[in-house]
């Protein structure tokens, strides 16, 4: 018997050698598989949206952005463009959710399922499935150039052009650049006329004109058709704050005078820049992916999936 007490005793050394560390480690201690959870979560994102209560899901919220923006009847192509493009917006305007946002179309427009209920009524589980659809298969991908998130600005229907970040707020972006766009081909509402008698005129422009100074206007354009300057006498706007001043659907118009009234005709939508709508749909009618669609859009850009280590 006392010649298996030297292995006994070896053979405790050992099993005390392989209990002792885990008996003293920290219960804050991780193990790898804990890690890789840990980093997981890390990644979890939610958008505050003003004026609603508690924050919302990444992706729950891109499903209320996509339902706002774009008709639900638009081609599943067009619809993932659209999801992989708000999703990228609210990501680069909030930094990764850090901010909250506004559901304005000064910046995104954001429809809750209760809204999304009125607005669809008897067409809501039709609308609200295919939504979903275009949104989970593109879950978690964003657009990049040189690696980083892009401003993926975009636009209800162009002029034909998609207009150049430059001429829209002088700040020069590689991947906001314009590009032809077919999208009034498809659109009914391409055109518009809208009439104002030459109080509303002067009353909206601040000034005290007649018929006849209107008739003088003096209209420059840009390298997209877009009105650059309106001038009369000593009186300048640029097409924006011409734009915004008379309520016009974008800076492509002309200004004529019928009679009594003062007629200006407005081609497109919007303020013109990155992603056009209806043109996302019209490239969607002709066979072109959501990828495809974005990257003529946003020229030189990559899609990828939402990287932990850039926020």
């Amino acid at each position: 018997m006392s010649r298996w007490i030297p292995f006994i005793l070896i053979g405790a050394f050992i099993l005390v050698l392989f209990i002792m560390p885990l008996l003293f480690r920290s219960p804050f201690q991780t193990t790898k598989s804990d890690d890789v959870s840990t980093n997981d979560n890390k990644c979890e994102i939610n958008i505050t949206v003003s004026e609603t209560e508690g924050p919302i899901k990444l992706e729950d919220y891109v499903v209320g952005v996509v339902a706002a923006e774009m008709p639900a009847n638009f081609h599943p192509e067009a619809l993932r463009a659209q999801a992989i493009a708000a999703r990228t917006y609210v990501l680069k305007t909030t930094n990764y959710g850090q901010t909250e946002i506004e559901p304005t179309v000064a910046k995104q427009v954001f429809y809750d399922q209760t809204v999304r209920q009125n607005n669809w009524q008897s067409s809501f589980e039709e609308n609200e499935q295919k939504i979903r659809e275009a949104v989970k298969s593109t879950e978690g991908e964003v657009i990049v150039y040189n690696d980083e998130l892009i401003t993926a600005m975009f636009h209800s229907m162009s002029n034909g052009m998609t207009e150049s970040a430059k001429n829209y707020s002088g700040n020069d972006l590689p991947y906001l650049q314009p590009v032809a766009s077919t999208d009034f081909q498809y659109a009914t509402n391409y055109e518009t006329t809208k009439t104002f008698t030459l109080n509303d005129w002067n009353t909206k422009l601040g000034v005290q004109w007649t018929l006849d100074h209107v008739k003088q206007l003096k209209i420059s354009r840009n390298d997209t058709g877009r009105v650059d300057k309106v001038s009369m006498q000593n009186e300048e706007w640029t097409g924006r704050d011409f734009r915004t001043l008379l309520e016009l659907r974008s800076t492509d118009f002309s200004v004529d005078v019928r009679g009594e009234s003062i007629i200006v005709t407005t081609e497109g939508y919007g303020h013109g820049v990155g992603m056009s709508q209806y043109g996302a749909d019209a490239l969607a009618k002709q066979g072109l992916t959501a990828e495809k669609i974005v990257q003529h859009y946003y020229k030189n850009t990559k899609i990828e999936k939402i990287s932990c280590s850039r926020k």
